[in-house]
């Protein structure tokens, strides 16, 4: 059955809302779970880096890099496989695992003009409305679009209609973190009016760092039943 999304997002806004008390700590149930890291990229795998693994079982390297006998034993030692991959394997990977971004304004008031210089660097403008972005989304599944308005109930709705969307209005930075780790949104909207320019700067680049959007384990029955 396709899946409502308005109530889809109602429900998991509802849930931010009751965590946002919770010091941000994502509840042992809705935590994702890894099952291999990023590519390693540099020429030195050392302990330190093997250290700062989350909980994976594989790390990949690129080929000739140097992995240090103390970093091998703490793999061992926590039953992590260690894989060499190529260069243009590991680059590709990591790629698309920062995702793809993309940003459609169609507010009026705001330091637009701003935003869409500062943006344009480093952001595709993937259309002037919450439809458009929502569209484009969905043409891949690393893709992620920010969308500035002037009525966010609005926009954030009419996304939602667009089937593989999980869109949320968020109104603060903060919000973002929650909102990509619980939800793992792939379009935020944000009314442009009531943030300033550091925000909004603040809010893409949350956006951004979560990496490519992913649906979390904890609503997959929903959106595939």
């Amino acid at each position: 059955m396709t899946p409502n999304w308005v109530e889809v997002n109602a429900a998991v806004l509802a849930v931010l809302g009751s965590l946002s008390g919770s010091n941000g700590k994502t509840p042992r149930d809705v935590r994702p779970s890894a099952t291999r890291s990023e590519p390693f990229v540099d020429r030195l795998f050392s302990l330190r880096h093997a250290e700062q693994l989350g909980e994976v079982d594989e790390v990949r390297v690129v080929s000739g890099t140097v992995v240090t006998p103390l970093a091998l034993d703490l793999l061992k030692r926590r039953k992590i496989h260690l894989r060499h991959v190529m260069a243009g394997e590991a680059t590709i990977t990591l790629s698309r695992s920062r995702g793809a971004w993309g940003f459609a304004i169609e507010a009026e008031t705001g330091p637009i003009g701003a935003l869409r210089r500062d943006w344009l660097r480093e952001w595709h403008e993937v259309g002037k409305d919450a439809v458009e972005a929502a569209r484009w989304v969905v043409e891949d599944d690393v893709r992620g679009a920010l969308v500035l308005t002037d009525e966010a109930s609005v926009a954030t709705w009419r996304a939602n209609q667009v089937e593989g969307v999980r869109a949320a209005t968020v109104a603060a930075p903060e919000a973002v973190s929650r909102a990509t780790r619980l939800l793992g949104v792939n379009l935020i909207v944000v009314e442009a009016a009531n943030l300033s320019i550091y925000q909004l700067k603040e809010v893409g680049e949350r956006f951004r760092r979560a990496g490519a959007p992913a649906i979390p384990e904890w609503i997959q029955p929903e959106v595939t039943r």
